[in-house]
């Protein structure tokens, strides 16, 4: 046989950036971080911001043209497994998974020197664009006059109050979608923050006629702006993956050392079938996730994570839940970090909408005929 014929194969890029990330979470972002970031008034902390900015982690989905990597969601899916193993505090997903590859999609002058800003770890920006309207509705009554000057509501989002720069969406005087760059101390801005779930800040933002810079371009950017939203969602679900993978280890560990009647609590089959069935619900959760990645753009990628979110949320439940008993009562103690973990993935569960809000744009998604 001809040794040339032999196709070589090793790890893609996605699977070396993968496990760049676990291994710089595994090495420098113990507890102690993880807990003083989320001490800060912000719920971050901007000097481990700046670190992970240096790792490349911001510019992933951003083109090698515009300072980025050039990689897509697979190579930023990896990103955020990490992030959910290490329950990071600063917002990866916010600037990475959310903010610079919407940038980078709007392709104009100001969008980019803003994207350069953030893909260094010289700024923050958080894009607050939901309005709430009730539920996840996405619709935008923001307004912004022939001057820039914007007057509306923005429904709570995470890391806002910690951003240097607030992207907000309004729509012209021509009814066209928008992206504006506001700065969050301007005169008519309000923010109202407070502590989510796991720990991080929110906020939700008031702006009345306050003065921002349009950074899109001339053509409605409704597509855009929903097709990063749901990029994001995707991400949160690949975070999922990351701490249900954890949990099952430190679970079925757990069950290796707690003694009971004399015996570690792994002897006993009922669980361990817990803990398979918590296995088998991270797997599922993984596979939705490949999916994602495989699929190609357009209706069929975003019926593919209106899918992923959908049976994600389901799982992440269950191990969450499972993972919290198992452990008994110190499992919801903030002192043991399976509880963090567990209020980490509560709100995965429902970030940029819960499972019965994407199930039912699974099935609006649904292929007629």
């Amino acid at each position: 046989m001809d040794m040339t014929d032999i196709a070589v194969t090793g790890p893609s890029d996605a699977e070396l950036l993968r496990d760049h990330a676990l291994r710089w979470v595994a090495e420098t972002y113990d507890d102690k971080r993880e807990l003083a970031g989320r001490a800060k008034g912000e719920g971050f902390d901007r000097a481990v911001a700046e670190q992970i900015a240096q790792q490349g982690f911001l510019g992933v989905m951003v083109p090698e043209a515009l300072g980025g990597t050039g990689g897509g969601l697979a190579e930023m899916a990896g990103i955020m497994e990490a992030v959910g193993r290490g329950i990071i505090a600063e917002p990866v997903l916010s600037v990475g998974g959310l903010a610079a590859p919407l940038l980078a999609a709007l392709g104009t002058e100001a969008s980019d020197a803003l994207l350069s800003k953030l893909i260094t770890g010289e700024a923050i920006a958080v894009l607050a664009s939901n309005e709430p309207q009730g539920g996840f509705n996405r619709k935008i009554e923001s307004q912004a006059d022939g001057e820039g000057r914007i007057t509306g509501v923005k429904a709570a989002t995470i890391d806002l109050p910690g951003a240097d720069v607030l992207l907000v969406s309004a729509k012209d005087q021509a009814g066209k979608l928008a992206v504006y760059a506001v700065d969050p101390a301007a005169a008519g801005v309000r923010q109202k923050a407070y502590r989510v779930v796991d720990g991080r800040t929110a906020a939700s933002l008031t702006l009345d006629g306050v003065a921002g810079q349009r950074i899109s371009g001339p053509d409605d950017v409704s597509a855009l702006l929903d097709a990063a939203i749901d990029d994001a969602a995707f991400l949160v679900c690949a975070e999922a993956v990351g701490i249900m993978r954890l949990l099952v280890d430190t679970t079925a560990e757990f069950l290796k050392t707690r003694k009971q009647f004399g015996q570690t609590l792994d002897r006993f089959q009922v669980l361990q079938h817990r803990v398979v069935d918590m296995l088998l619900a991270t797997e599922e959760a993984h596979g939705v996730v490949d999916a994602v990645v495989d699929a190609a753009p357009g209706p069929n990628r975003a019926r593919a994570i209106a899918l992923c979110k959908t049976v994600v949320a389901r799982s992440a439940r269950h191990v969450a839940q499972q993972s919290v008993q198992l452990h008994g009562g110190i499992g919801v103690t903030d002192e043991l970090k399976i509880g963090r973990y567990f209020k980490r993935l509560m709100l995965c569960e429902t970030l940029f909408g819960d499972g019965d809000f994407y199930f039912t744009r699974y099935e609006e998604a649904r292929p007629q005929g």
